[in-house]
């Protein structure tokens, strides 16, 4: 990601190219990213138009002209667009998969799938081709084919764990539960034991066991799922996904978690105030959130559970400033305090406590009607939020923090699910497993909530 600066002075350079040579479709394009990147669609709508001017067979600016139309929702202008591109190049794959999502948005099944297939006929049978369009095909929602290419991708490859895995996810997506479980399976037979492969491996091989779980769940197969459970609690005991499901299953079954991470990890929860620990909290306060607010940050990343409001990139602790400095040793502090307070209690979560001490953390703000639906974050261990903006009058408990056991999709039996809420102030330090389900209750008011979440990780 380019800072604001940088991407400012790209411009001003690319202008200044366009000035010496106002005829090269090139220069044009590439403004046209740069634009596109700072969140300017006019002006890179207009850049592309005059690349393409230049050069009507310019395939990147066209192709990359009709995703700007699509992503405003102008449909008409971005079917055009990508049939040109189609006329000049027959086999542009990304333009007909582009075509089949525009048709399927205007409810033209048919014609969507006529695209798709297109696409897929003009993958070479080669694993690469058909693994990268069955991921385009499932980020635009169409699972059906996107499984027919992740199966022609294995056929190719039949050990590449992660086109088993993908695969697996998808028909999980899709409600095909017994399939997803072989795929699963299939995962986990070749990543084989997870100690020794690197730590892509492993989180592969743990969001396999964790999904197989779910599935089995899904599927009512108490026998099976209790053995397989029993089974992987054998050789790893620090699931972080799989440890929120058996802890939701312990209470919809009215039975004894069988998974030793962190049972009943709603009495895990434990609050600080912060504020004794600054000379002057208020200065630092309003001094870091104006620091942070000149970040970049993003709208709703893709990966993320921010609804309506803005997220930066997980690194906050690596920045040189002062005030993060300060509050990170006393995160730390009261990270010592926690595990003192709960280390007498017999858990996985402290008995195999992080040592390093490495954290991930990032700024989030959310706008009015922001929120966060319920999840947890499967690659911390202990997980926290620092409040530095709260709702001074809220209603309807609107910016609170939600705990509870039910997250996802989750299958509910017993509905009465225990949870547990705190109405944050400014100044208020909230540590809990990250295997904890939690969510922000949406803010009703046109007032901006910012916090600081972390994650303590794991050791390798």
């Amino acid at each position: 990601m380019q800072t604001e600066f940088s991407l400012e002075a790209a411009i001003e350079g690319l202008n200044k190219a366009i000035q010496a040579d106002p005829k090269n479709a090139e220069i044009h394009c590439k403004l046209a990213i740069a634009l596109a990147e700072q969140g300017n669609s006019s002006a890179a709508i207009e850049s592309y138009q005059a690349a393409i001017n230049i050069e009507p067979r310019h395939i990147p600016a066209l192709n990359n002209l009709g995703s700007i139309y699509r992503s405003l929702g102008r449909t008409e202008e971005a079917l055009s667009v990508f049939a040109q591109v189609i006329k000049f190049e027959q086999n542009d794959v990304s333009a007909y998969v582009n075509l089949g999502s525009l048709f399927k948005e205007k409810g033209d099944i048919s014609a969507s799938e006529m695209h798709y297939r297109k696409a897929l006929s003009l993958t070479p049978a080669d694993y690469d081709a058909n693994f990268n369009l069955a991921n385009a095909l499932r980020y635009e929602g169409d699972l059906n084919i996107a499984i027919e290419c992740y199966e022609r991708a294995i056929r190719v490859e039949a050990n590449f764990p992660v086109a088993h895995y993908y695969l697996a996810n998808a028909l999980k997506d899709a409600g095909r539960m017994l399939p997803a479980i072989n795929s699963y399976s299939e995962v986990i037979s070749l990543v084989g034991d997870p100690s020794f492969r690197a730590s892509s491996a492993m989180q592969m091989y743990r969001m396999s066991v964790a999904h197989k779980a779910e599935c089995l769940y899904a599927l009512d197969e108490t026998v099976d799922l209790r053995q397989f459970i029993q089974k992987v609690t054998e050789s790893d005991q620090s699931n972080i996904r799989l440890a929120s499901l058996t802890a939701f299953i312990a209470h919809q079954y009215q039975e004894a978690d069988m998974y030793p991470f962190c049972r009943d990890p709603l009495n895990w929860i434990k609050i600080f105030d912060i504020k004794p620990h600054f000379e002057n909290f208020e200065e630092s306060r309003v001094g870091l959130i104006s620091y942070l607010n000149e970040i970049p940050q993003i709208w709703e990343p893709s990966n993320a559970t921010t609804k309506k409001g803005y997220q930066t990139e997980d690194q906050l602790f690596n920045l040189q400033n002062s005030m993060l400095k300060k509050l990170e040793e006393v995160i730390k502090l009261k990270i010592d305090e926690y595990y003192t307070e709960f280390s007498s209690r017999s858990s996985v979560f402290t008995s195999r406590w992080p040592k390093q001490g490495k954290m991930k953390s990032w700024y989030v703000r959310l706008v009015q009607g922001g929120h966060q639906d319920a999840h947890m974050h499967h690659l911390g261990w202990l997980s926290g939020v620092v409040y530095l903006k709260t709702i001074k009058y809220p209603t309807n408990r609107e910016g609170s923090i939600e705990f509870g056991l039910h997250g996802y999709d989750y299958k509910i039996i017993n509905d009465q699910i225990p949870n547990k809420i705190h109405q944050p102030s400014d100044g208020d330090l909230v540590l809990f497993p990250s295997s904890l389900f939690h969510k922000t209750i949406p803010i009703q008011q046109n007032i901006d909530r910012g916090v600081i979440a972390f994650d303590l990780m794991p050791d390798p």
